[in-house]
């Protein structure tokens, strides 16, 4: 058969095949109907590069392209879209949803938008999912032959139906939860043995982990999990400091913990456990560097040196020539109850340059001995009670610290040094007074924060918890190790040692392997539910939930997700009606 030959409009020249004895005037028509004939190329050539593509390539797709369909249909809501513009991005997202990948970003695309607006006040109601829903509807973006009202109506619809489902979900799950306890509870009952044992249980979600990759496993009973009294006391203290914990923490379960490590360990579900962590050394910085006198987030060198600094004006600001008059009879009194407390424990008195005993004594002491010498004479001037107690400070400190000091021989200068700042204080009123009652007890603070290493990283200025709580321990164990002082550093300490970090900073995330855009992709949903899981309704419930450490966390998962259903439901129940019209 004849070929004839057709210019096609970019350029380039086609060939075909026409019956024998076609004019080329008849050729040509042919050919133009079988062109006008053909189907429209545009979404083919969409459909066709989707079809090409990997189901990764086509996820980030869908997931970018239902984001910007929502930003295009606002824009075309207020006049400000170009044209053709919409009907561009409609064709491209038509051939893109001809795969399943294409599919599924569009609508996760478009719910990672709409589900922020699901949590504002208001939204759970039915009246607020309605609204919702319409609004995710007249967000559509429509073409020639849609109808905007059709899409609110649609998604107003589906955000009434999505409430309504949630609602019932959520009475499902709480109805199964308080069935599973309540069968806990009776087998508790039914067998004395296990009764007795389940008694002793404080509370907790518990659970123990299996599986691995992207499957985070499921989460059985675990019988050790529970808080002690004294945990559960340190917990509620911190959290009202503002400490933050996972439900695995404040449950007790190692179960849940196990899971929570696995989440942690991933980089892309890392994120808010780092968060918590940052929010927990915010907190513990913050309560040392308020017993210092300072309010700041940190404890660097540079805020360490401006409290030593502001410490030592207060000092030499009652360093003055007035005469506080020292009764000696109390004076004696009191300085022979410490060299009782420290009899037979001090270093030999040639160490503390005195006559040699077998023992020595606290009034052995040359600074001491001076102080002494001042009760004897019935009085001492600001200036000389100052330059004494600044003198014992430094000493004391330094046999607490120092490889060759003697610590109780310390802790007995710093009970002396407490004297001379009695008797300095003695002669101080009205708001001088404040502040000098203020610099001593911060000025122990600096001395105690700053006297071992480990404690503080004065580059970034943060406390290490473990240090710290290991350092009060030794240091004070009246206040920290029997419990008697329950200020907000010690409060601080006590929490970062009770409820240490899950996983630390060893670089576990950063070993492992890069993940792939599908990879990322697939971790979304894990984002959304590793949010909800580490929100405060989750912890609270873990705090507080009792016989879950029988159960396991399965049967109580509804308890987990019911405050979350109905507005997650409502989200999707409006996308899902008012994508119905398109």
């Amino acid at each position: 058969m004849p070929i004839a030959r057709f210019q096609m409009p970019d350029g380039r020249v086609a060939r075909f095949e026409v019956p024998d004895g076609t004019t080329p005037e008849q050729a040509q028509s042919m050919i133009a109907a079988s062109m006008t004939s053909a189907p429209s190329k545009p979404r083919d050539a969409y459909a066709d590069t989707a079809a090409e593509q990997s189901v990764g390539q086509n996820l980030l797709a869908g997931i970018g392209g239902g984001m910007k369909s929502l930003y295009l249909g606002g824009k075309q809501m207020l006049g400000l879209d170009a044209p053709g513009e919409v009907d561009e991005h409609r064709r491209a997202m038509a051939g893109l949803n001809t795969t399943t990948a294409g599919a599924v970003g569009d609508f996760a695309g478009q719910a990672a938008v709409a589900l922020p607006a699901a949590f504002v006040p208001g939204a759970n109601t039915m009246l607020g999912a309605t609204v919702l829903g319409g609004a995710m509807g007249a967000l559509q973006p429509t073409g020639q032959n849609d109808s905007r009202a059709a899409n609110v109506m649609l998604g107003a619809a589906g955000g009434a139906g999505g409430k309504y489902v949630g609602d019932k979900l959520v009475r499902v799950l709480q109805g199964s939860r308080s069935a599973n306890l309540s069968g806990a509870n009776s087998t508790a009952q039914a067998t004395p043995g296990t009764a007795s044992a389940s008694s002793q249980v404080s509370g907790g979600a518990t659970a123990t982990g299996t599986g691995g990759g992207y499957n985070f496993g499921t989460v059985g009973e675990d019988l050790s999990a529970g808080l002690n009294a004294p945990q559960q006391a340190i917990m509620e203290r911190g959290r009202t400091m503002g400490m933050q914990l996972t439900p695995g923490q404040a449950s007790g379960s190692r179960a849940l913990q196990q899971l929570e490590a696995k989440l942690e360990s991933q980089p892309m579900t890392s994120g808010r456990f780092n968060a918590i962590k940052a929010n927990n050394q915010t907190v513990l910085n913050r309560a040392a560097a308020n017993a210092i006198g300072e309010t700041s987030d940190t404890l660097d060198s540079a805020v360490l040196d401006q409290a030593r600094e502001r410490i030592s004006s207060i000092y030499k600001m009652v360093a003055d020539k007035t005469p506080r008059t020292i009764d000696p009879d109390p004076f004696i009194n009191r300085l022979a109850a410490i060299d009782s407390e420290v009899e037979g424990m001090l270093p030999p008195p040639h160490s503390m340059h005195g006559p040699t005993r077998d023992f020595g004594s606290i009034t052995d002491h040359p600074l001491v001995k001076r102080l002494y010498a001042y009760a004897e004479k019935g009085q001492a001037t600001g200036e000389q009670l100052q330059d004494i107690a600044s003198k014992l400070g430094k000493v004391a400190n330094n046999q607490m610290t120092s490889a060759a000091g003697d610590r109780q021989l310390g802790m007995a200068l710093f009970k002396v040094k407490d004297m001379a700042d009695d008797l300095l204080a003695s002669g101080l009123s009205g708001d001088t007074a404040k502040a000098f009652d203020a610099a001593r007890g911060q000025y122990r603070n600096l001395m105690l924060l700053t006297q071992r290493n480990g404690v503080i990283n004065p580059s970034n200025g943060n406390i290490s918890g473990n240090a710290l709580a290991g350092l009060l321990q030794q240091k004070d164990r009246n206040g920290f190790l029997f419990g008697r002082n329950q200020s907000p550093l010690y409060d601080a300490a006590r929490f970062a040692q009770a409820f240490r970090p899950i996983v630390g900073d060893s670089g576990t995330a950063t070993r492992m392997p890069l993940p792939s855009p599908t990879d990322f992709v697939l971790s979304l949903p894990f984002n959304i539910a590793t949010r909800a899981y580490t929100s405060s309704p989750a912890v609270n419930l873990a705090a507080s939930a009792e016989n879950v450490s029988r159960n396991g966390v399965a049967p109580n998962l509804g308890g987990l997700l019911a405050p979350f259903l109905p507005q997650t439901s409502e989200a999707f129940g409006g996308l899902l009606g008012a994508r119905l019209s398109n």
